[in-house]
């Protein structure tokens, strides 16, 4: 873990380049130093329906959301945050000129007690 979502509203991968995106938070995620690099992964998918704010088309959202496994400080998970926010706004500056753009980025801590999982992936 880090299990890294980011979701974001119909019709924001016009003015994204969504690849672009994923690889600048999984690459900020890798290289924090904080986990190991078999156990980052980063996707992103888009919402088939949305409305954002006054429910002008075009308004776009980008939510960032990740999921790490208990046991970082507070300061530690408030620097990876910080981390990933940074990396996913210099990808996106088309958007934050257009204005009506607004992006979020929240880190979480699973449940160990209620997580399965198994790991096959190769530790590099």
């Amino acid at each position: 873990m880090p299990h890294i979502l980011i979701d974001y509203s119909s019709g924001a991968d016009e003015v994204i380049d969504m690849a672009r995106l994923v690889e600048a938070v999984h690459r900020a995620a890798r290289s924090s130093g904080h986990f190991a690099p078999n156990v980052v992964r980063t996707l992103a998918r888009g919402a088939d329906y949305s409305l954002v704010a006054d429910e002008n088309p075009l308004n776009h959202f980008v939510q960032i959301t990740v999921r790490m496994a208990p046991g970082r400080s507070r300061e530690v998970r408030k620097a990876f945050a910080q981390a990933v926010f940074d990396a996913a706004s210099a990808t996106v500056p088309d958007a934050w000129s257009r204005g009506r753009f607004a992006l979020r980025v929240d880190v979480t801590e699973s449940d160990p007690e209620l997580s399965h999982q198994r790991n096959l992936l190769p530790k590099e």
